[in-house]
């Protein structure tokens, strides 16, 4: 029994594999041959099946709708392929386990740009097909080898009015002037945006952030070590602010705006100088449904109306320029790129999160602890 599910694996995958060019038709001939199977019962039955829709591994909640909606149906109307989900998280560690064992049951992953950086070189991801998907539809610096982004959310901080109301903070440096703006300080304990806001707050440019100088970036960390608490998921600082245990809160721009609503404008965002965050789409190396579907996926989520239905839907900012003319009058203020804020942000070097972030991260942490 478990040598006909292996050969059944075995030639699943290798059908995949004959269909995307990366097996010769020889040796697929000669796998169908050894197993008793005629190739064109592969290519029909279990490998046709197992194509019939795209997986994304993401991380569930309101994802799981808003994706479907704005990306799978479009998709599903084009194709005929539908649209499923693997709702665990796609985490580093978690993608390198599945694709080294050969056992790749998902075919794209809403992750962060960095993740292609870390693992596209290590032969865990399929290269993006740019024949298919447009270097157009995003910002020329997300359209990378293994990776593109599809959207974009920003790191920015909220404040209290009633705290704050005759001298609000505008910027970083308020953010990190606890003499100037006594309080509580709530901080990404991941460090992603806290050390990008701490060289600013200490007088580096936006354009000048990268390759990120750890001990000053940290240095300035630790200065307002003693006003602040840390948090490590949206909801936990989403309660920090509606107890009002913190005064200030690095957070997504997305989740700011869901705390001004929740205290009925008490909390404001500030996106000025906020950091716009490439969140991409990356492909696991071998995956189902094949490269050329995977891709036509891809190109499907860049399009300009299932971008504004991610906004609308999740708060997540498109990254296609076609779209940011066309974000509504009442995103502009939560929106990274829309017309009233894509002057004042600051970009995210996936490049160098990608190559840096492990050893960034503990530094963080042992700064903080």
């Amino acid at each position: 029994m478990q040598d006909k599910q292996f050969m059944k694996e075995t030639l699943l995958q290798s059908a995949h594999a004959y269909k995307d060019g990366r097996l010769d038709r020889r040796t697929f001939l000669a796998l169908c041959g050894a197993s008793g199977v005629a190739m064109s019962a592969v290519m029909a039955g279990d490998a046709k099946a197992a194509a019939d829709h795209i997986v994304m591994w993401n991380w569930g909640g309101i994802s799981e709708e808003c994706h479907g909606s704005a990306i799978g149906e479009p998709f599903e109307e084009k194709t005929g392929m539908g649209m499923k989900f693997d709702t665990s998280g796609p985490l580093e560690g978690k993608i390198r386990e599945m694709v080294d064992s050969g056992n790749v049951t998902a075919d794209v992953c809403d992750a962060d740009l960095f993740n292609a950086v870390s693992l596209g070189p290590t032969g865990h991801l399929e290269p993006i097909d740019y024949d298919i998907v447009s270097k157009d539809r995003t910002l020329p610096q997300y359209a990378l080898e293994y990776g593109v982004s599809i959207i974009l959310y920003g790191y920015a901080f909220v404040y209290d009015t009633e705290v704050y109301g005759d001298n609000p903070p505008k910027d970083w440096a308020d953010f990190f002037d606890t003499e100037n703006f006594p309080g509580t300080r709530a901080l990404y304990k991941w460090a992603n945006g806290s050390l990008e806001g701490a060289l600013m707050a200490d007088g580096v440019a936006g354009d000048e952030l990268y390759p990120l100088d750890m001990e000053r970036a940290l240095n300035k960390v630790k200065s307002i070590k003693d006003d602040s608490i840390y948090w490590g998921s949206g909801s936990e600082v989403h309660s920090m602010c509606i107890s009002g245990e913190a005064s200030m809160a690095i957070i997504w721009q997305n989740r700011g705006k869901s705390i001004e609503e929740d205290t009925e404008g008490r909390y404001k965002l500030v996106n000025n100088q906020a950091m716009a965050m490439p969140g991409a789409y990356i492909v696991p190396k071998g995956n189902p449904a094949g490269r050329e579907a995977v891709m036509q996926f891809i190109a499907t989520a860049q399009e300009v109306p299932s971008q504004l239905m991610i906004l609308d839907c999740l708060g997540m900012t498109p990254s296609n320029p076609e779209a940011f003319s066309e974000i509504p009058e009442e995103q502009q203020p939560y929106a990274i790129t829309s017309e009233q804020n894509i002057d004042k942000i600051v970009y995210n070097d996936p490049v160098w999160w990608g190559e840096n972030g492990s050893e960034a991260v503990n530094a963080f942490l042992e700064a903080i602890s």
